[in-house]
């Protein structure tokens, strides 16, 4: 595994104020995970694969949270896991201290693919996630506009997906998932179908949208940057079975697009740091280095 590439030569700089860096959270736990571990059977009685392996995890409320590791290391088994869409094994997920067991109003999910229904305008497309909760009622068309601004898709309400951009297909989905008002969002590489450009825009508008509406986001990743760039913590993962390797706090100030991230010290330490931990695990593995290395 290689370095996604360096800076451009300029001296690292120190990002201000470091300390206000998750001065958007609560303080209150709202997610909890506690010695989670996760198998699917195989053909066999006997036969299975461990995605999850005692991983445990506390996540405030208003937190992003970037989860980072190769693939197959379970990093959407956990998320579907927080969403009620796969059953624990072994441990416990909690939210607000109750056990979860099935989907719910409170979490909301963005996939990678843009999941648009094409023959529904993005009106209509986001109205579809009042549809799916049953919770169209007086003001629903109030809180429609109000998450088509909030993504900065006002004059497409008439649109359909096929006369949309990747990047404002990807809008229309995260605004179907805000328009129910969720507490937590759960995002599975949601920009990985758009091209590079693209997703350094898209990537700047999450972290606008999140600041405005205050949600808590897990977010899953295979990039670096992507990771450092967005989370208030990153969660690094190790390869299968899944574990939690390293959980590294990210010092830069928010709103990061304000400022040149990259150019921070505290962000090429960081990054170097993280990459790293990657190469250790990826030799690791390669050498069939038995867990606990």
């Amino acid at each position: 595994m290689s370095s996604e590439g360096s800076s451009d030569g300029a001296d690292p700089v120190s990002t201000p104020d470091v300390a206000k860096r998750a001065s958007h959270t609560s303080g209150n736990i709202i997610i909890e995970i506690d010695e989670l571990t996760v198998a699917y059977p195989l053909d066999g009685d006997e036969d299975y694969v461990v995605a999850l392996h005692k991983v445990s995890l506390d996540v405030e409320e208003g937190e992003f949270i970037t989860i980072l590791g190769p693939s197959g290391c379970g990093k959407t088994t956990l998320m579907n896991t927080i969403a009620g869409l796969v059953s624990p094994t072994e441990g416990e997920v909690r939210l607000d201290g109750h056990l979860v067991g099935k989907p719910g109003p409170d979490r909301a999910v963005v996939f990678q693919e843009y999941a648009l229904l094409p023959w529904r305008t993005v009106w209509a497309n986001i109205r579809f996630g009042l549809e799916m909760q049953k919770n169209m009622k007086e003001g629903s068309d109030e809180r429609i506009r109000e998450v088509i601004e909030l993504v900065d898709l006002t004059g497409f309400e008439k649109a359909y997906p096929r006369q949309l951009s990747g990047g404002m297909q990807q809008r229309a989905g995260l605004a179907r998932a805000l328009v129910a008002d969720p507490r937590i969002l759960l995002m599975d590489e949601p920009f990985g179908a758009v091209d590079a450009l693209t997703r350094e825009v898209m990537r700047d508008e999450l972290e606008r949208i999140i600041l405005a509406s205050g949600k808590t986001v897990i977010f899953i990743t295979h990039s670096v940057d992507e990771a450092i760039l967005l989370g208030d913590r990153v969660v690094l993962m190790t390869t299968r079975p899944g574990r939690i390797r390293e959980i590294e706090s990210v010092p830069l100030e928010r709103p990061r697009a304000k400022y040149d991230a990259r150019a921070t010290r505290e962000f090429i330490e960081l990054r170097e740091h993280v990459w790293g931990l990657l190469n250790e695990d990826a030799e690791a593995h390669a050498r069939g280095t038995p867990e606990g290395y």
